[in-house]
């Protein structure tokens, strides 16, 4: 004799509403693996399903699609991948003071900001590989944009091209060292 896990399925109601899905949904569960290599893997055709369950064809082809559509089951090639346990989510805990309160929400912005800085440096980070695969760096990009206003008349503009020339040559040097 073994034990076996399942989801709590009235908490999907068009699962809940069709016993054949029900049905169909244990049926699996009960089948699927549980070694190593077959966990919750269910290697059978619809029509063993179907003969299986005592189900028609056409009854067992629509439990299936309603156990996929709640994400229940999904196949995988030849096979049937139960999914038996959903991961737990940490609960957090209610602020008893405005203290607390103010921590936690202290703390959800934290997050926040570290997600958008995430975000921005892997924005960053594309854009500098596509900037290495045209044969340019930042910098470059920087200083051509100083020459451009350097030529429109803007004195600061001037002082900076003058100041950062020998560094925009030395990047340049090197990405035509490393073309060759």
């Amino acid at each position: 004799m073994r034990y076996t896990t399942i989801i709590d399925i009235t908490e999907y109601p068009t699962v809940r509403r069709s016993r054949n899905a029900i049905l169909l949904y244990l049926h699996m569960a009960l089948r699927a693996g549980w070694h190593d290599v077959d966990r919750d893997i269910v290697d059978a055709s619809i029509r063993s399903l179907a003969a299986d369950t005592g189900l028609t064809l056409s009854a067992t082809r629509h439990a299936l699609g309603t156990l996929l559509k709640a994400q229940l089951i999904a196949r995988q090639g030849t096979v049937w991948l139960v999914r038996k346990w959903i991961p737990e989510q940490a609960i957090t805990p209610r602020a008893k003071t405005a203290r607390q309160q103010q921590q936690i929400e202290a703390a959800a912005q934290r997050r926040k900001e570290q997600e958008e800085r995430d975000r921005q440096e892997a924005i960053e980070r594309a854009q500098r590989l596509s900037l290495q695969s045209q044969g340019k760096t930042s910098f470059m990009l920087y200083y051509e944009d100083l020459l451009l206003k350097a030529k429109a008349g803007d004195p600061e503009a001037e002082r900076l091209v003058k100041r950062h020339k020998e560094t925009y040559e030395a990047h340049l040097q090197s990405f035509n060292q490393k073309a060759t």
